[in-house]
């Protein structure tokens, strides 16, 4: 899976989640990394992202492992995602942490359908020397 490029308060980085950053942000996560993303997503019905139902610790975590899993080294994806939240809008970073996740968990793109012409339509013959369309 490719990574996705954000534009963030941190700047423009690409985030990726692979399979042990996932389980690293399940272990650091109360209920796993499935809750924490659906609990990102609760702010929305609460008045907006900003109160949604997770620790910042959780959300800084999220970006920092979504930074390292794009091959940022850890000490730089560990200082970046601290200063991001000194820097931006937590509304913002819950936006972001729920996309990175949602993007680390959507599986693989599918090849894209192959074109084909449509093919004649096979004739019939009639014994009398016409030929009739199937």
């Amino acid at each position: 899976m490719e990574p996705i490029t954000l534009n963030w308060s941190g700047g423009e980085d690409e985030f990726l989640l692979r399979l042990g950053e996932l389980e690293a942000l399940d272990d650091l996560t109360d209920d796993g990394v499935l809750d924490f993303r659906f609990r990102l997503s609760q702010g929305a019905q609460r008045g907006g992202l900003a109160f949604s139902p997770v620790k910042i610790r959780h959300v800084i975590a999220c970006l920092r492992l979504g930074l390292i899993g794009a091959g940022m080294d850890r000490k730089s994806a560990d200082r970046k995602a601290k200063q991001a939240f000194e820097d931006g809008d937590i509304s913002e970073l819950n936006l972001t942490a729920y996309m990175v996740i949602s993007h680390s968990l959507k599986g693989k793109d599918h090849d894209p359908l192959a074109t084909t012409e449509a093919a004649e339509a096979p004739t019939a013959f009639d014994g009398v020397g016409s030929t009739e369309t199937a």
